[in-house]
Parts: structure tokens; sequence; C-alpha cells
């Protein structure tokens, strides 16, 4: 077995993200974390690490199928400016189609060790989304969990609904697709299988592209294109400023 088929590569574009979800949405509910359990349902969550353009290419695909997700956005990302401009139009683009915001928490970053500490500052990186994007946010997921992160499982912090909480964990079967390979089981298969439980999905961003890739070169992608994307925001700010842009060549 080839490497590009024990982990499945070719799952991981977004044409068979859409026929994926046509698979879930002829036997399956969608349902938002804050929505009671009933049987045969499904909550996608998407934990948006990487790039928020192909987050809103996503939520256009379930938009089609009348699917509904919650994106979880990171503050503290080092692949992507929540707070930019282009970002805050994209997230409320996502709403708009029908799906719910939350809060993808980074305890790294506020280097939490306590339950305390982790309702202190949820509520600080809460209040700055909603701030920013007029949206009320009722639920959070961990960024790279650890053991202490697993431990918290309450059903709520800060007053946010915990997706780590004992209640999805008993109710809900988990899959993820956490570093570009499916983790657990087969999303394909799981739902092939029609076992009549429920699910909580999780998927990132920058794990699906338009071709099939390793998971390695996704993200190379990522980076690559929102390097391009920076380099024609600076040619075009000077362009229509009318300053000049001076390379090699001369002016441009």
């Amino acid at each position: 077995m080839g490497i590009s088929s024990k982990y499945y590569f070719s799952d991981f574009t977004l044409d068979n993200y859409k026929r994926i979800l046509s698979i879930a949405s002829r036997n399956y509910s969608f349902r938002f974390f804050n929505e009671e359990f009933i049987d045969k349902s499904i909550i996608l969550r998407h934990d948006l690490e990487f790039s928020i353009p192909t987050a809103l290419k996503m939520a256009q695909i379930e938009a089609e199928f009348g699917i509904k997700a919650t994106y979880f956005v990171q503050l503290h990302s080092e692949f992507y400016n929540t707070l930019e401009r282009a970002s805050i139009i994209s997230i409320k683009e996502i709403s708009n189609l029908g799906h719910q915001i939350g809060l993808h928490f980074d305890t790294h970053f506020w280097n939490i060790k306590t339950e305390r500490q982790l309702d202190k500052h949820l509520l600080i990186d809460k209040n700055i989304i909603e701030k920013y994007t007029g949206f009320k946010i009722k639920a959070f997921s961990f960024h790279n969990t650890t053991e202490f992160i697993l431990s918290c499982r309450r059903a709520e912090y800060g007053g946010l609904i915990n997706v780590y909480s004992d209640y999805y964990r008993d109710n809900y079967s988990y899959i993820s697709d956490s570093l570009g390979f499916w983790r657990y089981e087969r999303l394909e298969n799981w739902l092939k299988e029609e076992n009549g439980e429920s699910l909580q999905l999780l998927v990132h961003d920058g794990l699906w592209q338009n071709d099939v890739l390793p998971p390695r070169r996704r993200i190379f992608k990522v980076i690559d294109d929102n390097a391009n994307r920076l380099k024609s925001l600076y040619d075009n700010y000077l362009k229509k400023n009318g300053k000049k842009n001076i390379d090699w060549e001369g002016e441009l």
C-alpha cells in the first residue's frame, strides 16, 4: 500500500468534501452545540487553524446541502489574523450562510494551568471576538490539547459550552482530520455503516484543497497562497495611491 492510499490523500479535496456531505445529508441531521441531542445527528465542527478563505469555501459547500456547522475562530493564530478586515468580512459571510461562530481557544498563549485561569482568559478572548464580529459566542474548542486540557470536562467554562465536556464524550462518536488524515476512523466508512450513532465531526480548513496533496503540502499551499495575497495587497496599495513601487526592473 502506497503512502497516498494508506492516508487517503484523495479524501481531502473540496470536491470530495462535497461528495461526503451529500452522503451525510441523506441520513443525518446537523446540529449546533447548543441544541439538544437527537439520534442520528452530526455536530460539524471547524477549528480554524490555517485559512479563513478555505473555511469560507467549505461553508458555502455546506450551505448547498442546508447543512449547518460551527466555525471556531482562533484569536492568536500564527497563520492568519482574525481581526484584519478581510478575515472579519469572511467570518461574517460564514455566519450569513447559516453557520455559528465559536472561539478556538489557545491555552498555551496564556500559559493556563488552572480552571480558574481558564474561566478568566476565555472571557477576554470571547469579548474581543464578539466586539469585532458582533456575534454572540456560545461555545469554545481547545487548540492543541494537553493532559490538563483534556481533564477540563465541565459543561461550561467562562460561560461558554465546552465541546470537550463529558456530555459530548458520552453522547457522540468522534472523528477528526487532525494533521491531515483521519483520526479514529475514516469518515466515509463511518457514514456508510449507518450504525445509528451520533457524531461530533472535527475538520480543519487548510487540510482540504482543490488538488490531491499530502498533508504537509496542503499546509505549505496555504502559506504560499497567503504570501501571494499579501504581495498583491502591497502592490495594489501602492498603485491605488499613485506611489512608486521599485523592483530590480525599475518602477512598476
